[in-house]
């Protein structure tokens, strides 16, 4: 007499399929939905290097990370507008000013947001944005 083979799927076979998809669907996950910093590579601003000698900084380009606390100027928005952001640096929160040109087509700036910004250093030790992303 032969033997029939056996059919259908075993249930160790399904452990392991079920064990493959669950890797594959936690890493693609883990893959779309992570996080990376758009500003990789810009050094972060020192505010206490910044507020003794901003000059000596200027033509740099830097990354500030802070709160917006008010807008500083009553300019008309040709000449652009002009910011106070509040900067955490540890223990010490300080003010700096932020210059967001007329020409920047970015982000609307709201009193109370917090953003992370790329800037420039003015000759007149003003930080001018050459990028924002609200945080």
């Amino acid at each position: 007499m032969s033997r029939r083979a056996q059919s259908g799927v075993r249930p160790t076979h399904w452990l392991g399929l079920i064990a493959i998809l669950a890797v594959v669907g936690g890493g693609g996950f883990a893959l779309m939905n992570r996080t990376t910093d758009p500003m990789t590579g810009i050094t972060d601003l020192s505010t206490s290097e910044f507020m003794e000698n901003a000059t000596a900084l200027s033509g740099n380009e830097y990354k500030v990370e802070g709160t917006v606390d008010d807008r500083l100027d009553n300019w008309r928005s040709a000449d652009g507008r002009l910011f106070s952001l509040q900067v955490s640096d540890g223990s010490n929160n300080s003010f700096v000013p932020v210059w967001v040109p007329p020409d920047y087509k970015g982000a609307n700036i709201q009193r109370g947001q917090r953003y992370i910004l790329k800037v420039r250093v003015l000759e007149t030790g003003v930080l001018k944005v050459l990028e924002l992303i609200k945080a």
